[in-house]
């Protein structure tokens, strides 16, 4: 669960709420409220991780209408309203075309090296778990040294290289 300070995305709003309701909001009189929620929590944490697509939208979108009808409580009622309106956001478009704007998603969240506030130090490749930094740490003597450099394609976004950089020299890519 998310505390108050926890930053979150709509698409993860609308994933704790289904899970909310799965866990204890059911009545359990009704079938469609058990099948519409699981394929619902699917293509919510396809849509969270990355791999969400346009037509996971679609889905959703039948999913919660249909629900309004045939639940059989008030409860499923709701959850399915409060899955339709959290699906006007234009967040889940966004976060299909592979981006959270919030940067909640560490699925969705890149980062990037600012080469002018690089030191060189060393410290963000140490403390990246997917040894997604490359570079080496400077040498006075050498004519040729690089800042670091993230590789996008095996950065989690975790940003353990955020907390670590000691120059503040790394930023979130929206």
């Amino acid at each position: 669960m998310s505390t108050a300070t926890e930053v979150i995305c709509a698409p993860q709003q609308a994933l704790e709420a289904l899970r909310a309701f799965a866990a204890d909001g059911m009545c359990g009189r009704c079938i469609p409220c058990p099948i519409a929620t699981r394929q619902s929590i699917a293509m919510l944490e396809r849509i969270t991780s990355g791999e969400g697509e346009a037509v996971d939208l679609d889905r959703l979108t039948r999913v919660s209408t249909e629900l309004i009808d045939a639940a059989r409580c008030p409860k499923g009622e709701e959850a399915a309203k409060k899955l339709g309106e959290a699906l006007a956001s234009p967040e889940f478009a966004r976060h299909v075309e592979g981006i959270c704007g919030s940067g909640a998603c560490a699925a969705l969240t890149r980062y990037r090296v600012i080469p002018e506030r690089c030191t060189m130090c060393g410290a963000c490749q140490e403390a990246c778990p997917r040894d997604a930094i490359e570079g080496d740490p400077f040498i006075a003597w050498r004519g040729d040294n690089k800042p670091y450099v993230i590789r996008l394609e095996k950065c989690d976004g975790c940003a353990k290289c955020v907390a670590a950089c000691p120059a503040d020299a790394i930023e979130r890519v929206t």
